[in-house]
């Protein structure tokens, strides 16, 4: 009895160790973050949403400025002017500047949602060359580098895509 136990645990020891054997040349990881940062069509999407965001940050830069200029000039007439003048100009600058702040949410969101879909629009563009490289290679997991604790850099293939994508995808359209 207990040489078929002793039997049974080797046997059952010896296929389980061999499909762990398999498994572990299947699985790799990549470095997303890299890949869209260091790829032809990554980096010049992302300098393009860099460069709208740069615009709209300049131009507020300067309202701002524009605004606190305007309640200077108010401020200075202080003693020139009648408090209620004083009074009815700034609150009509607060308003101003209540409908100039509303407008700026709305378009810092309006960036967030331009720049998210973007970056979507371009992972879908790379999602098939990574499907049809994971296919060709017989992996069958694929894990992003950033919930790797540990492991061994040949199983790293984020190099291997990035030359494909170059070879594959010149650039996409901003939307």
């Amino acid at each position: 009895m207990i040489k078929i136990k002793n039997i049974f645990f080797i046997i059952i020891f010896f296929f389980l160790s061999i499909g762990s054997l398999s498994a572990k040349d299947k699985v790799a990881y990549i470095d997303i973050d890299f890949i869209l940062n260091n790829t032809i069509v990554g980096k010049s999407t992302l300098n393009s949403l860099k460069n709208d965001e740069e615009s709209k940050i300049n131009k507020y830069k300067s309202s701002d400025e524009n605004f606190k200029k305007k309640e200077s000039k108010i401020l200075a007439k202080k003693n020139l002017v009648s408090k209620e003048e004083i009074t009815r100009e700034l609150k009509l600058l607060q308003v101003e500047f209540e409908k100039y702040k509303n407008n700026k949410i709305k378009e810092v969101e309006e960036l967030k949602i331009k720049r998210n879909r973007n970056i979507v629009n371009l992972l879908n563009q790379i999602n098939p060359i990574i499907e049809k490289y994971m296919a060709e290679n017989s992996i069958y997991m694929l894990i992003d580098k950033k919930n790797v604790f540990i492991a061994n850099k040949n199983y790293d293939i984020t190099e291997n895509l990035i030359e494909l994508i170059n070879n594959q995808i010149k650039s996409i359209e901003i939307k």
